[in-house]
Formats: structure tokens, sequence, C-alpha cells
């Protein structure tokens, strides 16, 4: 046999879920790392840094989303000397600013930008180069 619950128990079940119902109303909707509105900001912004390059006196063929002539890049260290000469890797994008020309070896230093990967198109580069100095 079961017992049927008395008002006093029904009235008491009623009261905490409608104050559990409204306590759950009142509070602010939190997503992503709950908690963390420092994390959550830097995402929406761009990271950056400083870098020097060494980019070599001609391009070597690569391929990209097509076959294209890709500039040839080594980091470096402000107080190097000299690029390495086994050292060089393809770099598949623009530098802003930078104007190469072949037969010159330059010692650069770029900016950076590491960008909201949200905010890039499918087919664009989540990097960013800006020149910022000519070092040699």
């Amino acid at each position: 046999m079961i017992a049927k619950p008395t008002t006093t128990a029904v009235t008491l079940i009623v009261t905490l879920t409608l104050a559990t119902l409204t306590g759950c109303q009142n509070m602010p909707k939190q997503t992503g790392n709950i908690g963390n509105t420092a994390t959550q900001t830097q995402e929406t912004q761009a990271k950056t840094e400083t870098q020097i390059l060494w980019v070599a006196d001609k391009r070597a063929e690569c391929t990209g989303v097509a076959p294209m002539q890709c500039l040839m890049v080594q980091q470096t260290t402000a107080n190097s000397q000299q690029p390495n000469a086994n050292n060089w890797q393809y770099f598949y994008q623009d530098i802003n600013g930078f104007n190469w020309r072949q037969g010159k070896v330059n010692k650069i230093k770029v900016k950076v930008t590491h960008l909201d990967p949200k905010q890039v198109p499918a087919d664009g580069s989540s990097v960013s180069y800006q020149l910022l100095e000519v070092l040699r």
C-alpha cells in the first residue's frame, strides 16, 4: 500500500522547487571557461609577438594552395651576424611592408599577429606578419 503525501509535504516540495527555479533564473549566464573572464577576453583579441628573421636572397618553388615561389626564411636572434646556410624554411605568405629583392639577404624584425581563428576566412592564414625594421 502506498501512502498519500500530506498537504504539508506537498507544500514543502512545491516551495523548494519554486525557490530552486527562481534562484536559477536570477543567476547570470556563463559560457566557456566558467569564472575565467580574463581568458575569454584574451581569446577574442589577437596575440602578438616580435621575431627576427633572415630572408634569403632567392625564392624557392613550393606548393601552397597552388604552385608558387616562396620566400626562404629562418628565425634568428638580434645578435646573429649571418644566417645558417642549411637552415632555410619555406615562407608561404607575404610580410606586410617588406619589399623583397633578389640577390639581397635581409635581416628583419617583424610583428607576428596570431588572429582569432573565428575571424579568419576559410582560405586565409591565422598569422600575419608586419615589417617593423630592416636590421641588415
